[in-house]
């Protein structure tokens, strides 16, 4: 009995000690799998995503190659700057592109898109965030990436791309540049490529340490403004990795073989696949933490420790809370890939997925653009968090006003869409006007009372477009006619392309009469009580042999657009000094001479030196010479504007508000500004015969200028009782065409000598 008890124990040991064996190696066996899966996963995740984002790459570089061929076959192509539509029907056709840009070999940008504004963009050579990368891309025969940054009017992350072209010689005569957008739902760069908190997909600059792309639930925009590591970190690091595997930085990178190892960071165990690009230059990683393996690890051997039901129920509860986790999470994706964060509306992407429907199923609709007028300005008041709940305030009123069968997004910025089933034309324009009325009453965001006005364009599917991007074309037209005249509404027609292409000759003719000097300058008096001409404004004109005369609205609209307002400018403020120092000469004494100043001047840098130099040129003493500057302008940029018009004061220089009162905000801006001069607009001129309110208006600007011990100019004045009532309110300057049209200067100089001769030899001629 007692041998047969050992014996029985023995063997009990025996198969205890043969279990734990047996399990040992069934649990290596395990773990070894799970590893060498994962490892092959990540290693066919490297391949796999270095492939997509190669063939993404070769892709844009053929693009960049072909574009900028077909541009430098014009031999012209340097002689001067502008945008080209080939860049613009590239760019509507690849939507994973920002934007265009064709710039000589010393970093000179002479082509871009005209989404891109080129008298704002800096030379690539010299500026400090491209000048790199573009040197880079004259020295390789490969595309060149630059450092991914974010570009805040797109919402979205950029990746810089630049090809330099060369002559059959092999030398750079040009670099085509453009941006990759990362969030273009045409591009690997949208997608997320990792599977979990513990996991990331990650793509590391060669050249300088910087990342270039991250797909990791972990990653914050501060990760692409700093390398990962200094370049002697760095070498420690691949010093540590080619002892461990074996071989160098440099074979691994020659083979373009994908490898894997596993190694600390951090504390934490990780497991690593990477494959490196060489035509890039671009490492690609796939990496995972280890703790996910481990606790699949633990989950595999709880069968071998647990009873069957108690494994079989844990693994299902376990799988059931991944599937309704994982479910949320795509559902979570998915909403935030198409509605707009700050309002809850469709973005960009969810309206063209509602309009590709609704055109799938051959139902007429129509498309309503609205945007806010000015809001720019509302930003640069009050600032960004003022200017994103001023956002969602229009937004949920919008939505109130609207039903729910139309589908509503915001296209980014101040833009908002409305699609409606809607196509009768008469009752939509109704709409859209009633729509008008309601969204300009006042809107409270915290402390502010806001006054906000919309502009509106229309069009209809199918007869103003037959797919989604060509409707969207049609009503931002209509929305560009709109914005004219703003808190307008109008729907889209056929002609708008003409006045697009109006614009085009408008804007080639306008370079050409700026170069030869095709422009003119004309003036209008500005009297006071006594009859006597006591100013001038200087006012364009422009006389073209092909388009005859052309509205200083239109072309001035058209040079604010298309680069060449500072031209303009130039011309006006030069012209105009030149000239007045003449007549000045002429009359032995000066006036105030009144020059309207763009916002694209105002904001040059060397605004201020430039016009102190004229006045220095022609010997005008700067007390004569009056600058008007819209409310627009002051509310672009309010702190840079009041610094300009201290510097310009300080020297003597007068500023003026010109069409005062038709602004939301006009009131408290003067708080703010030391204005010198006020100028009534003409729209209350025209109706305060008949209009007791456009009266008290008038004569509330003048109790309201004497409060700020400010100037009075009345414009617009054509009847000879409009004269007498404003003198009576207590109006000392009046300007229009009761008192004289604009003339050429001869004729200023005539009516000038003719009204000092009158003053010696007779009494003043009051005009009351």
């Amino acid at each position: 009995m007692a041998a047969l008890k050992r014996n029985l124990w023995t063997l009990f040991w025996l198969i205890l000690l043969g279990g734990i064996a047996l399990l040992a190696v069934i649990l290596h066996a395990r773990w070894q799998s799970i590893y060498d899966h994962s490892e092959t996963y990540h290693r066919n995740r490297a391949v796999l995503v270095s492939q997509a984002v190669d063939n993404i790459l070769r892709t844009q570089e053929l693009v960049l190659d072909v574009v900028g061929r077909e541009l430098i076959h014009n031999e012209q192509m340097f002689d001067s700057s502008l945008q080209l539509p080939l860049l613009d029907h590239v760019l509507s056709v690849d939507k994973s592109a920002v934007g265009f840009g064709l710039a000589r070999p010393d970093g000179t940008l002479v082509r871009v898109s005209s989404n891109l504004d080129l008298a704002k963009l800096p030379n690539l050579s010299t500026h400090p965030s491209t000048a790199a990368a573009f040197a880079q891309a004259l020295e390789s025969k490969a595309m060149v990436l630059g450092r991914t940054y974010f570009m805040p009017a797109l919402d979205s992350w950029v990746i810089p791309i630049r090809k330099a072209l060369r002559n059959e010689a092999g030398e750079a005569i040009a670099v085509m540049t453009a941006g990759l957008r990362m969030d273009s739902s045409d591009t690997v760069f949208a997608q997320a490529l990792h599977d979990g908190p513990d996991d990331s997909v990650v793509l590391y600059r060669e050249v300088d340490g910087y990342l270039q792309f991250i797909s990791s639930d972990h990653a914050v925009p501060e990760a692409y403004n700093d390398a990962q590591n200094s370049l002697e970190q760095r070498e420690v690091n691949r010093g540590t990795l080619e002892a461990e595997l074996g071989i160098s930085i440099e074979e691994l990178k020659a083979t373009g073989k994908v490898f894997s190892f596993s190694r600390e960071y951090d504390g934490i165990p990780h497991l690593t696949a990477t494959v490196f690009n060489d035509r890039y230059q671009l490492w690609v990683i796939s990496d995972t933490h280890l703790a996910p393996m481990q606790k699949a690890f633990w989950h595999a051997v709880l069968p071998y420790l647990l009873t069957f039901v108690v494994v079989t129920g844990v693994l299902f509860a376990c799988f059931r809370i991944i599937d309704r986790a994982e479910r949320a999470r795509r559902a979570e994706l998915l909403y935030h890939s198409t509605h707009d964060s700050l309002t809850g509306f469709f973005n960009r992407a969810g309206l063209l997925d509602c309009l590709s429907n609704a055109i799938e199923q051959q139902k007429k609709f129509s498309l309503v653009i609205i945007n806010i007028d000015h809001f720019r300005g509302v930003n640069d008041r009050f600032g960004q968090e003022v200017g994103d709940q001023t956002l969602v305030e229009f937004s949920r009123r919008l939505k109130a006003l609207l039903d729910s069968e139309h589908c509503l997004a915001r296209l980014g910025g101040d833009e908002f869409v409305v699609s409606s089933p809607n196509t009768d034309l008469t009752t939509l324009k109704q709409a859209c006007h009633t729509l008008v009325e309601q969204l300009s009453q006042s809107i409270q965001v915290g402390r502010h009372e806001l006054q906000l006005t919309a502009s509106i364009g229309m069009a209809t599917y199918p007869a103003h477009g037959d797919s989604a991007s060509k409707l969207l074309r049609s009503a931002h037209l209509a929305l560009y006619k709109a914005k004219h005249n703003r808190n307008a509404v109008s729907l889209y027609k056929t002609e708008m392309e003409m006045d697009y292409l109006r614009q085009l000759v408008v804007e080639q003719r306008l370079r050409q009469a700026l170069s030869e000097n095709g422009l003119h300058m004309m003036y209008q008096p500005q009297m006071d009580e006594n009859g006597h001409i006591v100013g001038l404004e200087a006012l364009v004109r422009w006389e073209d042999e092909e388009l005859g005369f052309v509205s200083p609205a239109e072309f001035v609209q058209v040079a604010e657009q298309s680069g060449l307002m500072l031209p303009l400018g130039h011309f006006v403020m030069d012209t105009s000094l030149r000239e007045y120092s003449k007549l000045r000469e002429q009359l032995g004494h000066g006036l105030d001479l009144a020059i309207n100043i763009s916002v694209i001047q105002f904001e040059h840098p060397s605004f201020v030196e430039d016009v102190l130099c004229l006045l220095r040129n022609y010997h005008i003493p700067p007390q004569e010479l009056v600058l008007e500057i819209t409310e627009s302008l002051v509310m672009t940029n309010f702190d840079q504007v009041l610094l300009t018009i201290k510097r310009l004061q300080r020297q003597g220089i007068r500023l003026s508000m010109d069409d005062f009162g038709t602004g939301y905000s006009s009131l408290s801006l003067l708080r703010d500004l030391p204005i010198d001069e006020l100028k009534i607009d003409k729209s209350f001129v025209d109706n305060m015969l008949d209009d007791p309110r456009a009266a008290n208006m008038i004569q509330s600007i003048l109790y309201i200028a004497r409060g700020h011990n400010m100037d009075v100019v009345v414009e617009g004045v054509e009847l000879e009782a409009q004269a007498s009532e404003l003198a009576l309110m207590g109006c000392r300057r009046f300007q229009g065409y009761y008192f004289s049209r604009p003339e050429r200067l001869e004729r200023i100089q005539e009516m000038c000598l003719v009204h000092s001769k009158h003053s010696r030899t007779a009494e003043p001629l009051p005009i009351i």
